[in-house]
């Protein structure tokens, strides 16, 4: 099985994932595929920020907060836009809620997995910054090379610290293997020394592209609340719609008997005070319990004595 290394001629340097990623796209002819994972507030995106500047540091290829996209169409517009050139760094913030795992097999999935899978050719280095992984569609997450997490923030020298692992995937196994890189180098005396990086201290990004991502996070979220106010007046146009539907239909009753009928509308019209003896002699019933029994089946059927008054003229 492969393994990601870092080969430095005399000592190691610092930010050595961002030498193996720019190494496979300036060098190997390859693209990168990351996710930075972690939990609001836990400093994914910004993390995502400082590496695509430290790239570029040693690319030479520009990064700009244009390069920052929050939607698939986005996204799209971008890599069609002509303006991305080879060793050019994406940021998809929070992609799954244009392509959620939850829409399995919908089109926006098959386009966006359609993409990552023919777009190698590009170059390019994409990090998706979410929550987890897992809220995307996993043929999504078996084309990923790399997984960072977020662990802390050390806010005394502005670093967040990131777990990085690469990712290599197995037809035999349902879980892909998840390796350190390697690092090999000189030692001053000239021996040679190779060791396994467990941790990244990523260094915040230039308060000018923090505050830019800041404007355009805020512009997205507006948007966003936007939609779901829009989405939610809409389903609560069509509860009430259909509730005024429901209140309006008269409901489907069985049809009375002769017998309730007719007792019904004998006891609506009695004005006397002894109604159930007159409507007795009226109707020649030999007990009362019989205009009882015919007034209860009526109203278990949905008729009320109201129904049955007549005017008085």
């Amino acid at each position: 099985m492969a393994n990601a290394i870092v080969i430095y001629r005399g000592e190691a340097q610092r930010n050595s994932w961002a030498r193996w990623m720019v190494g496979r796209t300036m060098r190997m002819n390859k693209n990168n595929l990351i996710a930075i994972v972690g939990g609001t507030g836990s400093g994914k995106t910004l993390s995502g920020l400082s590496i695509c500047e430290i790239m570029s540091k040693m690319d030479g290829v520009p990064f700009t907060i244009d390069h920052v996209v929050f939607s698939l169409k986005e996204l799209m517009d971008l890599i069609n836009s002509g303006t991305l050139q080879r060793g050019s760094k994406i940021i998809f913030d929070e992609p799954q809620v244009s392509i959620s795992a939850r829409e399995f097999q919908s089109e926006a999935n098959k386009v966006f997995n359609y993409l990552l899978s023919t777009f190698r050719h590009r170059n390019l280095t994409l990090f998706f910054c979410t929550p987890f992984e897992t809220l995307l569609d996993k043929n999504t997450r078996r084309l990923f090379h790399c997984r960072m997490e977020t662990l802390s923030i050390n806010r005394n020298n502005q670093t967040c610290r990131l777990k990085p692992r690469y990712i290599e995937h197995s037809d035999f196994k349902a879980e892909p293997y998840r390796k350190q890189l390697i690092v090999c180098y000189k030692e001053e005396g000239g021996e040679n020394k190779s060791k396994k990086l467990f941790y990244w201290d990523v260094p915040r990004p230039s308060k000018e592209l923090e505050d830019l991502y800041e404007v355009k996070k805020l512009a997205f979220t507006t948007r966003l609340n936007k939609n779901i106010s829009e989405r939610l007046n809409k389903y609560d146009q069509s509860e009430k719609s259909m509730t005024s539907e429901r209140i309006s239909e008269k409901p489907i009753r069985k049809p009375l008997t002769d017998a309730q009928e007719k007792t019904m509308r004998v006891m609506a019209n009695i004005k006397e005070s002894n109604k159930y003896e007159r409507a007795k002699e009226i109707l020649g019933y030999k007990s009362l319990s019989s205009i009882n029994d015919h007034i209860r089946l009526a109203k278990s059927k949905g008729y009320s004595l109201e129904e049955f008054k007549e005017n008085d003229d």
